[in-house]
């Protein structure tokens, strides 16, 4: 048998631009835009072809494709707020990038929480209890760089809303994030590149009393610092149906209030690390959160 060496050669090159085709960074970031973050992840980790470049100062097809796919979706406001830790590829900011364009919701509560509708996890109030006069409830998502603003909306007054480092709370907890009673039952989950050095540690604004509240959550319950902060400029009371803004933003380390996109103010200074959404609501009380784009 007679083989034509050239005929293979060529088939061989077709293959290959075929195959760079297929595997083009371009190509693959328009695919890959259909997929969730942890599928892109198990691809990674599976397939060596997709995952691991032979020369480790070069990246791999996936990591490329999603460095591009995230800089063609995200704002700049997004890019800003995506941490850059060393050792963080691509895949983790395209992660973050996801959770930061899903709907903010309660995840976790403290005895006395509910959700207003089970199908609904953005809209929670007291659950008439009377024996817990505030209960608990806050985000899962961290809040790490950047620039955030989220929207309430006061169903009554007798509520906090803020931010608190993120964990987890356990069945038995209670109260409101400035109390021993919260901290006692809270387990603090610890940030990559986190400054754990801040003592700002939780910071709660009430709605009827215009007061900002913060603690420094020490290892000593007994000497725990809760400081009132009694005015700044621009200080108002919301009522309910108001729409109350938070802007957290960590280049700054402030927390500043809105009322029906009116800016109030800043409540907080040195705030650094990590972070969640949360509230606090009393009897017959109820309140939703909202991701928003912050008023002009």
């Amino acid at each position: 048998m007679i083989y034509n060496t050239e005929q293979k050669v060529d088939e061989t090159s077709t293959n290959n631009c075929k195959e760079e085709v297929l595997f083009n960074s371009d190509t693959l970031s328009r695919i890959i835009s259909f997929l969730p973050s942890v599928d892109l992840l198990n691809l990674a980790l599976t397939c060596k072809k997709f995952g691991i470049h032979h020369d480790v100062d070069k990246l791999s097809v996936i990591k490329k494709s999603v460095h591009i796919l995230v800089h063609e979706i995200a704002t700049e406001e997004q890019l800003a707020a995506i941490p850059s830790y060393d050792g963080e590829s691509s895949l983790a900011d395209y992660h973050y990038l996801q959770l930061m364009r899903e709907p903010l919701t309660f995840d976790q509560f403290t005895r006395g929480a509910k959700y207003v509708n089970e199908e609904d996890k953005t809209y929670v109030e007291h659950n008439g209890s009377k024996y817990i006069i505030y209960a608990t409830a806050f985000s899962n998502n961290i809040l790490r760089a950047g620039k955030h603003y989220a929207s309430f909306h006061i169903g009554s007054h007798g509520v906090y809303v803020g931010v608190m480092r993120p964990g987890k709370v356990d069945k038995y907890a209670r109260g409101c994030p400035i109390d021993k009673t919260f901290f006692q039952k809270f387990s603090r989950i610890m940030g990559r590149g986190e400054n754990n050095d801040n003592i700002v540690q939780c910071c709660m604004y009430n709605v009827h009393h215009r007061t900002c509240y913060s603690s420094s959550w020490p290892e000593d319950l007994e000497t725990s610092v809760v400081k009132l902060i009694e005015r700044w400029d621009g200080m108002e009371s919301i009522s309910s149906g108001d729409q109350l803004g938070m802007l957290l933003d960590l280049d700054e380390g402030t927390l500043s209030i809105y009322k029906n996109g009116r800016n109030l103010g800043v409540i907080k200074r040195g705030l650094a690390g990590h972070y969640c959404w949360t509230v606090t609501v009393g009897r017959d009380s109820s309140i939703s959160i909202k991701r928003g784009t912050i008023p002009p």
